[in-house]
């Protein structure tokens, strides 16, 4: 009988609390099952890399992602897949993305391209604040034959572009859908690039993206970009907002 109590309090305890589990997708898919399924519905990918022995894993585990907001945030934007490093097939996606530090996030967009990575742990407001940096339209707007058209199996054969570095779209001059953005900043290293896009992503509303340009066979040229406009007009209409942030930019077509 007192077993009995006890336990009808530990569940009283649990439900008073108001934790929440954040929605996890099955264990056994592999990220390239998620990217489809991201894909398809219209929606970013949250993935979350652990394992059972790390301590700060475990805290993420019953702390952050049991917040309400941030448990709703995932349900409403995003796939979220956890992968623990010691399974066969977490050890696989681990090695193929170059996971060195637990706990690791990374977030796709709906086109299956890496927006920003994290490898440390954090508490709910300050992970849901980030999330919601990179929670665009734009971002869960699939790219054809990006994402969709690949195969699931086996789950390693998902991504035949440079990782970290967005595909941006084919636009023909004569196509309608022709775009505008402003050029800020260019690099010649891929990292260092990444690194001010993520930070600069934070300070605007638009989309900052990073584009490659080949200068020479060994020199490449990684250019930052806030994106997009449609016409002219809107983009010189922007310029004003970058000054604010001591930042001049020039006026490109995507």
């Amino acid at each position: 009988m007192r077993q009995l109590l006890v336990l009808v309090f530990l569940v009283s305890s649990y439900f008073v609390s108001g934790q929440v589990k954040s929605p996890v997708l099955s264990s056994d898919r592999t990220v390239a099952d998620a990217m489809k399924q991201s894909s398809s519905e219209g929606k970013l990918l949250f993935i979350y890399f652990h394992a059972e022995w790390v301590q700060l894993c475990q805290w993420m585990k019953s702390a952050t992602f049991t917040d309400p907001d941030l448990a709703q945030f995932l349900k409403e934007n995003a796939l979220f897949l956890e992968l623990n490093i010691e399974t066969p097939r977490g050890n696989a996606e681990k090695q193929f993305y170059n996971v060195n530090m637990l706990p690791t996030m990374i977030l796709f967009d709906a086109a299956g391209n890496q927006l920003v990575r994290i490898s440390e742990a954090m508490n709910a407001t300050k992970l849901l604040s980030i999330l919601n940096t990179w929670n665009l339209n734009e971002n869960k707007q699939s790219q054809t034959g990006n994402v969709s058209n690949k195969s699931a199996n086996p789950s390693l054969q998902h991504l035949n572009r440079p990782p970290l570095l967005p595909n941006q779209p084919n636009i023909s001059e004569n196509s309608e859908n022709i775009y505008y953005g402003i050029a800020i900043k260019y690099f010649h290293q891929h990292d260092q690039a990444l690194q001010y896009m993520q930070q600069f992503q934070r300070q605007v509303e638009k989309k900052v993206i990073v584009t490659e340009k080949e200068i020479t066979k060994e020199i490449k040229q990684y250019q930052i970009i806030v994106s997009k406009f449609s016409s002219r007009e809107e983009a010189r209409a922007y310029l004003p907002k970058l000054r604010m942030l001591n930042i001049n930019g020039e006026i490109i077509k995507l």
